[in-house]
């Protein structure tokens, strides 16, 4: 397995979905089947996580994907360990295509990309809370599948275009023991 963790600017605005839906639905129903995001400001950090694994069925085939966490700067390494806390709810959905390809729109940077297969492509998750009626959006994570024509640096090159400056995130821990002592 091989996982690597970068330090992002926040988009502003995030579509991904397959095209066909774009064109033939609307409202509810387009909503169900894509996503079209603009994340709140109260989210001020943005980390990508990009990470390959043999597939458990089907050792020779490699899974690849691309996750963006969005979320306040106090509470990112909470969801990057995958842990929410007790008292927020999940609201998830799987992001499926039909046409044998997928549109990624970050921020106008946007492409068609080809899947070579249909079925799930990727998958949102949202972790809030409520306060009485009133929603409150705690983090946003959005995972997307990338086709197997792709290795880990084609990956990693997309991942560039669509979100332009990626520095690599190294922990805390991992930078105070690098840091020769004096």
């Amino acid at each position: 397995m091989r996982k690597e963790i970068y330090k992002i600017k926040c988009p502003k605005h995030i579509i991904f979905g397959d095209p066909q839906y774009f064109e033939e639905f609307k409202g509810a129903e387009l909503k169900r089947l894509t996503v079209d995001y603009k994340p709140s400001e109260y989210f001020d950090t943005a980390r990508l996580v990009l990470q390959e694994q043999p597939n458990q069925e089907f050792p020779d085939y490699m899974e690849r994907s691309i996750t963006l966490y969005l979320a306040p700067r106090q509470t990112m390494e909470t969801y990057l360990k995958g842990m929410i806390f007790t008292s927020q709810k999940v609201a998830q959905k799987n992001i499926g295509v039909d046409t044998a390809r997928y549109y990624f729109n970050v921020d106008g940077r946007d492409d068609e990309i080809k899947t070579e297969g249909d079925g799930w492509w990727g998958y949102f998750e949202e972790y809030y809370r409520q306060n009485g009626k009133d929603r409150i959006s705690d983090a946003v994570v959005l995972t997307v599948a990338i086709p197997e024509d792709y290795d880990f640096d084609g990956m990693k090159q997309l991942a560039g275009y669509f979100f332009g400056d990626m520095q690599p995130d190294i922990p805390q821990k991992q930078k105070k023991k690098d840091t020769p002592a004096r």
